[in-house]
């Protein structure tokens, strides 16, 4: 009698519980076709996140009253083409996001691992969202004109503690974020300081964002800045994107894009045309994309993208997509992708 009820009050605390708080559980499942070519050689296979990233995410708020509200957000790569999580060789674990959030009018005070600021508007202003082989091989850029830059917090930051302004400030918005590496041994790596300001209402876009990253040596810190805008016609959307990545020994790149999104019947047209320029040298390369994405649902859409590089100088630099590779170009030369697939939320 005493196990019953002690059930039913288990039960009744519960019930109490989802009242001022919920969870929800959610995802994207992407699986494309793809092929690529560079330097002679080719490859095919099914990939994953063409355009979008294939994720299963756990979040949730609960109402503490008085405006104050606390929240959580867990979320996982999911490598849907071979059925595992984050890699092919290890199971789901939350490396796209884990964090916990105080929120309120004074705005959102969030801790975990998270995306960087000077991450976002490389993808929010790319048309291809750095997914599949159309993405504009921004962030971490800087690969291609010093590898012993530290490029670990080009996406996301462990150790973050960061600050949203409230939504309610007429369109502005503003993200600062401190992320503390491991620090092994008193070596200060993956350090980084950053924000991201901004306006966004009604058809116009526009956003700031500024990052710096300690290496385990000053050469190898990272400043990144860019600057992106949208302006939104209705018949076409066009995007610009400027980005430079500068490391601590003066190595530097610099790129643009140009983009557009453009509603057609039931899908969208995307296209992007992108330069980017390694500073003291002609190792510099372009790339182009055109894509089609058709929304079968709110939730589904068949989708097809296809892509070129053209490199100059020694540069090698190849279209590629979650592991599916031929390997770098031939130096100057040219390299060619395309997909094919779909993608389900849920």
């Amino acid at each position: 009698m005493k196990k019953s009820l002690l059930a039913l009050a288990a039960i009744g605390f519960a019930g109490a519980a989802a009242a001022q708080s919920s969870v929800t559980l959610g995802g994207i499942v992407d699986a494309a076709y793809a092929h690529v070519s560079a330097g002679g050689r080719s490859a095919s296979g099914i990939t994953n996140s063409g355009i979008n990233s294939s994720r299963l995410y756990f979040r949730g708020v609960e109402d503490l009253g008085g405006g104050l509200k606390a929240g959580f957000w867990l979320e996982g790569q999911l490598a849907n083409d071979v059925g595992f999580g984050g890699s092919q060789t290890t199971g789901l674990d939350f490396r796209r996001r884990s964090t916990v959030s105080l929120m309120g009018d004074f705005g959102e005070l969030r801790l975990g691992r998270d995306y960087t600021p000077s991450f976002w508007n490389t993808t929010v202003y790319d048309p291809f969202g750095t997914n599949g082989v159309g993405q504009a091989m921004t962030p971490g850029m800087m690969g291609a004109a010093n590898a012993a830059a530290n490029s670990g917090n080009a996406v996301r930051a462990n150790n973050t503690i960061a600050y949203f302004l409230p939504g309610n400030l007429g369109g502005f918005s503003g993200q600062f974020q401190v992320g503390f590496g491991e620090n092994t041994g008193g070596v200060k790596t993956n350090n980084y300081v950053g924000f991201r300001v901004g306006y966004a209402a009604g058809p116009l876009s526009a956003h700031y964002a500024y990052g710096n990253t300690k290496g385990a040596t000053s050469a190898a810190d990272v400043k990144y800045n860019n600057l992106a805008f949208s302006y939104d016609m209705g018949a076409v959307k066009p995007m610009f994107f400027w980005g430079q990545e500068k490391a601590g020994n003066g190595a530097k790149v610099t790129g643009m894009e140009f983009g557009l999104v453009a509603p057609v019947g039931a899908g969208e047209l995307r296209a992007a045309l992108s330069r980017y320029d390694v500073a003291n040298s002609s190792n510099d390369w372009n790339k182009m994309a055109l894509g089609y994405v058709h929304n079968l649902s709110k939730r589904t859409a068949l989708y097809g993208t296809y892509a070129r590089v053209s490199n100059k100088g020694a540069q090698v630099m190849a279209v590629s997509n979650n592991g599916l590779s031929a390997g770098a170009s031939s130096a100057g030369g040219s390299s060619t992708g395309y997909e094919f697939g779909v993608r389900h939320a849920f």
